[in-house]
């Protein structure tokens, strides 16, 4: 059980490390409550897993229409993107508190993501068939996600009392860099 633990948390820190979507969304949202962030996209991010991880369980192993479902995905992640480059991060901050705005944005950030459902249909579903200790796969997997985006957010709002004013230059930077991901994911599906 140890050893799935901690192969889950090396595979989720190999997920988690690479630039996207979520990525983004924490350097644009975290510059105020960088703990408050991470905990929302975390576990919004944390609760699709779990789903998948049951679907798995019961035979989940492909969607129908999987083109159509991550083209889909690619277009959320282009609207995200450009309404985070939009966004002025203190206007922006002060909506979020009430709102639950980095719970929300952890499970559309997923659900949307076209490498996720690729990923968690092939090799995650492969992984867990070989080794089905699925609660100690989710703790560690999660744990990874909490442990990055958390050292990001600290880095993003250290960054924001540094840059100041400029800090929404990087908002609007990672704003940009949803988008492009969003792209980036179409034209990798539309090209096979």
């Amino acid at each position: 059980m140890i050893e799935v633990l901690l192969a889950s948390f090396l595979v989720g820190l190999t997920g988690a490390v690479s630039p996207g979507p979520m990525s983004a969304s924490i350097l644009g949202m975290s510059h105020k409550k960088p703990l408050l962030s991470t905990l929302g996209l975390v576990a919004g991010h944390g609760i699709v897993e779990a789903a998948i991880i049951i679907g798995i369980i019961f035979g989940l192993s492909s969607l129908p229409y999987q083109t159509g479902i991550a083209l889909l995905g690619c277009v959320t992640i282009v609207i995200l993107g450009v309404l985070q480059f939009m966004s002025e991060p203190e206007k922006k901050a002060a909506r979020e508190e009430g709102a639950g705005a980095p719970f929300v944005a952890g499970i559309v950030l997923t659900l949307s993501n076209p490498y996720w459902w690729i990923w968690w249909l092939t090799f995650g579903a492969g992984f867990l068939a070989l080794q089905p200790a699925y609660a100690a796969f989710f703790v560690g997997h999660i744990s990874a996600d909490l442990v990055w985006f958390g050292f990001l957010a600290f880095t993003a709002s250290r960054g924001a009392e540094i840059l100041g004013e400029r800090y929404r230059w990087v908002v609007k930077g990672s704003g940009i860099a949803m988008a492009a991901f969003g792209i980036f994911f179409a034209w990798s599906i539309l090209a096979d």
